[in-house]
């Protein structure tokens, strides 16, 4: 499914979940399956997953959000691929937590699962975009699938969703 079309805000905790919880037999414990970012907008907060398998989402908390985009768009299955090398690079930054709670205001909350279970981090948005964090790198990786999704499909709710991170620190932090 490219764009979800129906705004169910159901939806959004049971994909966010699904996410969080799907585990792959066929990849070794320790390695990272799946990344997911969260952080607020003006009016609600968005969740961004990339997948090992090259697959990356977009969840709005209204219901909304884009599936599908990497198996038709190799640039969003390339960014999804990045972000999750990356995360793999930097699991010394991420905690095991038993919890997947939304991030405070003006907080970013990353989640990588494992075959292990869920590991997470938590940065400002202000030290994200200030290039100040550890996490800007993986923070700018992650944006990247925003800004593909925006490029692929230009006139969905996607180009209502603020970086977190400004994308030219991407490349600055790698």
């Amino acid at each position: 499914m490219e764009g979800a079309h129906k705004t169910d805000p159901a939806t959004y905790a049971m994909l966010r979940r699904h996410s969080l919880e799907t585990r792959l037999s066929r990849i070794a414990p320790r390695a990272i399956q799946a990344v997911l970012m969260d952080f607020h907008v003006d009016h609600g907060t968005v969740t961004v997953v990339a997948c090992v398998d090259g697959s990356a989402s977009l969840y709005l908390s209204s219901g909304g959000g884009f599936l599908g985009g990497s198996q038709h768009y190799p640039a969003i299955r390339e960014a999804a691929l990045h972000a999750v090398g990356l995360a793999t690079t930097m699991q010394c930054h991420f905690e095991p937590t038993e919890t997947s709670a939304l991030p405070p205001l003006g907080d970013v909350t990353f989640y990588v699962t494992t075959g292990q279970g869920v590991l997470m981090a938590v940065a400002s948005q202000a030290r994200l975009r200030a290039a100040a964090d550890p996490l800007a790198g993986l923070g700018g990786a992650m944006q990247r699938i925003v800004t593909e999704y925006r490029i692929c499909f230009p006139k969905r709710p996607s180009a209502a969703v603020q970086p977190p991170v400004e994308p030219a620190h991407e490349s600055s932090a790698l």
